[in-house]
């Protein structure tokens, strides 16, 4: 399942039922480039590049997500089922 995380608040909530999917995906969008991914950091996990550049969070996390854009973000969605904490 693909978990659109994009609020601090409910992103906390979806970080912990990404962490017991075996096939998380994880994408950071908005204020969700803030949250903890350490729970996480055995899935996979994105950030929105206009996201992460905007609160300049570029360093903190170029080495733990992969930075995409939008089209990559719909093909994402598209091709998974969708749980939406934003």
């Amino acid at each position: 399942m693909l978990y659109l995380l994009g609020d601090k608040v409910t992103g906390v909530q979806g970080l912990k039922y990404a962490q017991m999917d075996a096939e998380a995906i994880v994408v950071l969008i908005k204020d969700g480039v803030y949250l903890d991914i350490a729970p996480v950091q055995d899935k996979k996990i994105y950030a929105m590049d206009d996201d992460v550049k905007g609160r300049g969070m570029e360093e903190r996390l170029k080495d733990r997500a992969e930075i995409i854009g939008y089209e990559q973000l719909v093909d994402l969605v598209l091709e998974n089922k969708v749980a939406n904490f934003a």
